[in-house]
C-alpha cells in the first residue's frame, strides 16, 4: 500500500509540452544575453562596421555603374558631327636664332691699346642679344693679362693661344695676323661650332642693328665698310653693289677718297675678311677639297684664304647687307686703338 505522499506525488498534472519549450527558450535567450555582456563590446563593433561597410560599398559601386550608364548614354545621344571641334594643329618649335662666332686676332701692339681694344669690344658684344661667342687669339705668351681681363668681360668666349713666334717683317706683312685667324677657324671647324663667323678687329667699330642682320645669313653675307685711317687721314669705302632683287648682290665697288667717284667692278678682285661673313658650314663641306686646283695642294689647308676664294667666286650669291640695297654703312674700320 503506497503511502499517502507519493500517492500526493502521482495525483499533481503535468505541464503542458508548450509551456517547458517556452521556458527552455527563454532560458537559452537568457544564457545567450549574459554571455553577450560579457564579451568585448570593439569585436561586436568591427563585425558590424565591416559589414555595414560592405554593404555600403555593393550600394556605391551599382549607383555609380548606373550614373556612367546614363552619363554615356546622354553623351551619344547629344554628340552630333557637326559639333566635333578638330583638334588645334601642332606648335611649330621656336627657331633658336644663329650662333655668332666673332673672332678677334689680337694683333701686335702694346698691352695697354690691347686691352683698351677688348674692353670696349666687349662692353659691345655684352648688348648683342645671345647666343653669342667671341673667339680671342693671341700668342701664348700675352694670354695671362688677358685672360684676366676675359673673365671679367661678361661675355662667353674661348680663348685661344699659340706658341708660334713671329718676327717683326712676318707681322708687318700680316703673316701673324692670318695665322690667328686660321687657328680660330681650325677650333671651329674642330669643334662643328655652327653659326655665323664674323671676323672683328680691336678697331673696328658696329652699328648694334648690323649683328641682328647678321644671322639670316646661311652661306655668304656682304656689306659695304668705311676704313677710317688715322695716319693717312682718309676714309674709303669698300663693299658690294645691290640693284634688281633685293638683297642680291651684282657687284662691287670702291672709293679712294669720299669726294671721287666710285669705281664699279662685275666682281670684286679681292675681298677683305672683314667685309664679309659666311656660315660655318663651309668649313667642313667635303666638296672644299675639290675648289681649288690641283696646283695649290696647300690652299685647302689655309681656311682663310679658302673663305676669301669662295667669297670671290660666289659673291653674287651673298646677301647682301645691311638692308635691301646695301646702302647703309654700318660697319667701321680703324687704326686708332691698334699700333701694328
Amino acid at each position: 500500500m503506497a503511502s499517502p505522499k507519493k500517492a500526493k506525488l502521482r495525483a499533481r498534472p503535468r505541464r503542458p509540452p508548450l509551456l517547458r519549450r517556452a521556458m527552455l527558450h527563454s532560458s537559452l535567450c537568457f544564457l545567450v544575453g549574459l554571455l553577450a555582456g560579457l564579451a568585448p563590446a570593439s569585436r561586436w563593433t568591427a563585425v558590424a562596421s565591416t559589414a555595414a561597410t560592405a554593404h555600403v560599398f555593393r550600394a556605391l559601386h551599382a549607383v555609380d555603374g548606373a550614373i556612367n550608364q546614363t552619363v554615356l548614354l546622354l553623351q551619344q545621344q547629344q554628340k552630333r558631327p557637326e559639333d566635333v571641334v578638330p583638334s588645334p594643329a601642332p606648335l611649330e618649335p621656336l627657331r633658336q636664332p644663329q650662333l655668332l662666332l666673332v673672332v678677334t686676332a689680337t694683333e701686335r701692339s702694346d698691352p695697354e691699346r690691347r686691352g683698351a681694344g677688348l674692353t670696349r669690344a666687349a662692353h659691345a658684344l655684352r648688348l648683342v642679344p645671345p647666343p653669342v661667342l667671341w673667339l680671342v687669339v693671341e700668342p701664348a705668351r700675352e694670354a695671362r693679362d688677358t685672360a684676366r681681363l676675359l673673365r671679367g668681360a661678361g661675355v662667353a668666349y674661348r680663348h685661344l693661344a699659340y706658341g708660334e713666334n713671329f718676327t717683326a717683317g712676318e707681322a708687318e706683312a700680316e703673316k701673324e695676323r692670318r695665322h690667328q685667324r686660321n687657328v680660330a677657324l681650325g677650333h671651329v671647324e674642330e669643334h662643328r661650332l655652327e653659326g655665323v663667323v664674323l671676323f672683328a678687329g680691336l678697331g673696328d667699330v658696329y652699328d648694334l642693328r648690323f649683328f641682328d642682320q647678321l644671322r639670316q645669313i646661311r652661306t655668304f653675307g656682304a656689306w659695304p665698310a668705311a676704313t677710317v685711317s688715322e695716319r693717312e687721314r682718309k676714309a674709303t669705302v669698300e663693299g658690294p653693289v645691290c640693284s634688281g632683287a633685293p638683297w642680291i648682290v651684282t657687284g662691287w665697288f670702291s672709293t679712294a677718297d669720299a669726294a671721287a667717284p666710285a669705281t664699279v667692278r662685275a666682281r670684286p678682285p679681292a675681298v677683305d675678311v672683314r667685309g664679309f661673313a659666311f656660315g660655318s658650314a663651309v668649313l667642313w663641306d667635303p666638296h672644299r677639297w675639290d675648289r681649288f686646283p690641283v696646283s695649290e695642294p696647300d690652299a685647302s689647308q689655309d681656311s682663310v684664304k679658302f673663305v676669301q676664294r669662295l667669297a670671290v667666286e660666289e659673291y653674287n650669291k651673298s646677301r647682301g647687307m645691311p638692308n635691301h640695297d646695301c646702302s647703309e654703312i654700318m660697319v667701321w674700320h680703324g687704326d686708332q686703338l691698334v699700333a701694328t
